[in-house]
C-alpha cells in the first residue's frame, strides 16, 4: 500500500495496531516514507496487503508465491483474498437515509469498472425500490482528474428534484458538489449529496459540507493482517477461489449536503433545513418561529402532519445526532458533549436519549 490518501492511512493504522502484537513481524511499505519494494516477486517476504484499484494492477499478484490480501474490492482476482467494506450494505444504508427524509427521486454516481461501486449501487437500488434510477458511471481516474465536465453537469440538470444523490465515495461527492456550485444547483434543496469514506477534513471544508458514510477502515486493516497470519501458520499461500471478509459500514455523518427533507409542505421543509443546518442543534422552537415568521400552532400542526414529529422532537433528534458525532470523534467528557450538542445538562441528555422521540 502506498499510503497516498485517507483510506490508505486508516487501513494501515489497523494493520500497524495488529502487528504491534507480533514482535517477530517486520512491516514494509511503499511511498515517500518507505524503502520501495519494486521487485515483489524477488522479495523474500511472507505476505502482501495491497489495494488493487486499477485493472493494470491485477496481474501483479498472480505470480507471487506468498499470501496476497486486497483491501479495495475493485476486482474479483483469483488467488487473492479480499478484506473489504460491506459495499452492498453501504448502499442500503444510503437508501434508508434518503427514504427517511421522504425522498422519492434518487440517483447514483459511481465508478466503472469497480466491484465496490457496483455493489453500492445494487444495495441502493434495492433499498429505494428503484431499479431504473439515473446512473452516471465513469472510470475512477476520470473522477480523480476531471476538473469540470459538461456531461456531468447535463446529467445533474436532468435529475428531477428534489433528488437524493448517492456518490460512491467522497471524491465523487466533492466533484459533484463543485459542479453543482458552478451550475447554480441548490445543495441540498434541489440535490442532496451523500458520499462514502467520511474523509473528515475535505468533507468539512466543502461548501456546503458533505454528508458521508463512515467506514470501519481500521477494522478492515486489522482483519487484512489476520489473513496472511493465518495462512502462514497453516502453510498455505491462498484459499480456494476468492475468499472474502466483509466489514459492516459505520454510521452516516450528516452535514449540510443532506440537511433537507423532501416533503410536500414548503414551510416544514424550511424548518427542517434550519434544524439540520450547522447550528440547528442550538435552536429553540421560538427561534424557528421567528426565522420563518410563522405562528406556533400552524407550524406545529403542519410539522406533525408532514413528518409525524413536533418541532421540539425534531430539534431533540438533531441534538442526539450531534452528540453521537462528538462521542464518536472525541474523548470529551459527557458534560462537554451535552453542552456542545445543545442540551442544558448531562442529565437532560441522558433523559432524552433513553426516551428518544420517534
Amino acid at each position: 500500500m502506498g499510503l497516498s490518501d485517507y483510506y490508505d492511512h486508516s487501513v494501515a493504522r489497523g494493520i500497524v495496531k495488529y502487528a504491534g502484537n507480533k514482535p517477530d513481524w517486520r512491516l514494509y511499505g511503499q511511498g515517500w516514507m518507505f524503502s520501495p519494494l519494486e521487485d515483489l516477486p524477488a522479495w523474500d517476504g511472507d505476505g502482501v496487503i495491497t489495494r488493487l484499484e486499477f485493472a493494470e494492477q491485477v496481474s501483479g499478484p498472480s505470480g507471487l508465491t506468498y499470501p496476497v490480501v486486497d483491501v479495495a474490492n475493485a476486482f474479483l482476482t483469483p488467488r487473492v483474498r479480499r478484506v473489504s467494506n460491506d459495499d452492498y450494505q453501504t448502499g442500503r444504508l444510503a437508501g434508508r437515509h434518503f427514504m427517511e427524509k421522504d425522498f422519492s427521486s434518487f440517483a447514483y454516481c459511481g465508478t466503472s469498472p469497480g466491484e465496490w461501486s457496483r455493489q453500492r449501487l445494487s444495495g441502493f437500488m434495492y433499498e429505494t425500490g428503484q431499479l431504473d434510477l439515473p446512473v452516471f458511471l465513469r472510470p475512477l481516474r476520470w473522477w480523480l482528474l476531471e476538473n469540470f465536465s459538461k456531461e456531468l453537469a447535463f446529467f445533474l440538470e436532468g435529475l428531477p428534484g428534489p433528488v437524493g444523490l448517492f456518490a460512491c465515495n467522497d471524491k465523487v461527492g466533492l466533484r459533484l458538489s463543485s459542479v453543482c456550485a458552478a451550475e447554480g444547483f441548490d445543495v441540498p434543496g434541489q440535490i442532496a449529496i451523500l458520499g462514502v469514506d467520511n474523509e473528515d477534513i475535505p468533507c468539512e471544508l466543502a461548501n456546503p459540507s458533505l454528508s458521508s458514510i463512515e467506514l470501519n477502515l481500521e477494522r478492515i486493516g486489522a482483519l487484512a493482517a489476520v489473513q496472511p497470519d493465518q495462512l502462514m501458520n497453516s502453510g498455505e499461500t491462498t484459499g480456494s477461489g476468492v475468499d472474502t471478509v466483509e466489514v459492516p459500514p459505520g454510521d452516516i455523518i450528516e452535514r449540510e449536503s443532506t440537511s433537507s427533507y423532501a416533503g410536500s409542505d414548503p414551510l416544514v421543509v424550511s424548518a427542517l433545513r434550519i434544524i439540520r443546518g450547522s447550528d440547528g442543534h442550538r435552536k429553540k422552537v421560538a427561534d424557528l418561529l421567528d426565522e420563518l415568521a410563522s405562528g406556533r400552532r400552524s407550524l406545529e400542526t403542519r410539522s406533525k402532519r408532514e413528518t409525524g414529529q413536533t418541532l421540539h422532537q425534531a430539534l431533540t433528534v438533531q441534538k442526539i445526532r450531534i452528540a453521537g458525532r462528538i462521542l464518536r470523534s472525541t474523548d470529551k467528557t459527557m458534560e462537554a458533549v451535552a453542552g456542545e450538542a445543545g442540551f442544558g445538562s448531562v442529565q437532560r441528555f441522558f433523559s432524552v436519549s433513553v426516551n428518544r422521540p420517534g
